[in-house]
């Protein structure tokens, strides 16, 4: 490991494939100040409490940064992109590929190709795309060292998080949806279950699609900017396309803040998972009967072969949405957006003592 003996930000480029495209994904990594500065950085999903318990106890053990929190910032031109590129030295830092992703790695030294980028986001908010845990988790590692050393100093290790930039407007970033698995919880009879969901729903049979998973998500795709998402159940042969009944399901999500309303993912836990299948938010966040998966074929395997009473199978959440629910100081459930791929640990570490 060699430490660092200049001011340099880093370059990164991700090539991948994702749900049939091409991606080239760029962004930046540096430090992140945390600031007691309300709305400096904009979380958009809840976390919970025992991943951050983990999380605190490797930083206390090891005191570095082993991997960045992933943000993003407005930069309708992409200024930041092309400054970073012209700054690039001919030959990367590290290239290499894993999973079928390439990354590539570049040190930027350039004082003033740093200090644009710094500049470009001063006063600038920073929208937390994945790494909610390990944000909070920096927090409150800053308060623990701030108390144990008794001290006011800024610019301390702790006062700093190391995080990944990238722009909001990236032809890059890519959101894959998170899939939904419920099991051994008391699910009610098949015919009681769409009487129930018929209420609030305009269902459709996909008979047609039912061993067609690439079919059957082009039919979820379909339904557009409605709020809908698939179920299938270990009792129902046949998978169901779920499409909201706006007007009838107000009495339930009518509560819901405007951007929480909006998102498939909330109208599935408010009105599915809470009001018709009794699966309350303290269940959901210990995980008592969910389980994710960003695969459709691994969760209706899981309902096939008996390992899960229900699954259910999302649309992506939209950047727009991310940002929406972020501005407006509200939470997505967790699990809401998943960011591909995720960022590589590792690459770089950041020392914290």
């Amino acid at each position: 490991l060699i430490n660092d003996q200049e001011p340099a930000l880093y370059d990164l480029e991700e090539e991948f494939e994702a749900v049939g495209k091409h991606y080239c994904r760029r962004g930046f990594i540096a430090l992140l100040k945390l600031e007691e500065k309300k709305n400096a950085v904009r979380p958009h999903e809840e976390t919970m409490q025992a991943p951050k318990a983990d999380r605190l106890e490797l930083t206390r053990h090891c005191r570095a940064n082993f991997s960045q929190i992933f943000t993003l910032y407005e930069d309708q031109k992409n200024i930041i992109e092309e400054t970073l590129k012209n700054a690039r030295q001919s030959e990367t830092m590290l290239t290499f590929t894993e999973d079928g992703i390439t990354r590539r790695l570049w040190r930027i030294t350039d004082l003033k190709a740093i200090a644009a980028a710094q500049d470009h986001l001063k006063n600038r908010e920073i929208f937390i795309a994945d790494g909610h845990h390990r944000y909070e988790t920096a927090l409150l590692y800053q308060q623990e060292r701030q108390t144990a050393t008794n001290s006011s100093k800024e610019n301390q290790p702790w006062d700093y998080v190391m995080s990944y930039f990238s722009s909001m407007s990236s032809q890059g970033l890519a959101i894959l949806p998170t899939h939904r698995l419920l099991s051994n919880f008391q699910a009610p009879d098949p015919d009681e279950l769409k009487s129930k969901l018929a209420e609030y729903f305009s269902i459709k049979t996909c008979d047609t699609y039912r061993d067609n998973i690439p079919e059957l998500l082009k039919q979820l795709e379909k339904s557009g900017d409605n709020s809908s998402f698939v179920i299938i159940t270990e009792n129902l042969t046949d998978p169901l396309l779920l499409t909201l009944k706006r007007k009838a399901a107000n009495k339930i999500i009518g509560q819901l803040p405007s951007s929480l309303a909006a998102l498939d993912v909330s109208v599935l836990q408010q009105l599915v998972f809470c009001h018709i299948l009794g699966i309350s938010s303290a269940d959901m966040e210990q995980q008592r009967y969910t389980r994710y998966t960003q695969d459709a074929a691994t969760a209706i395997d899981a309902v096939r072969t008996g390992e899960a009473q229900i699954a259910v199978l999302l649309k992506a959440t939209k950047i727009e949405q991310v940002r929406e629910v972020a501005i407006m100081g509200e939470k997505m459930p967790q699990k809401s957006t998943f960011f591909y791929p995720k960022l590589a640990t590792g690459l770089l570490l950041n020392r914290l003592d």
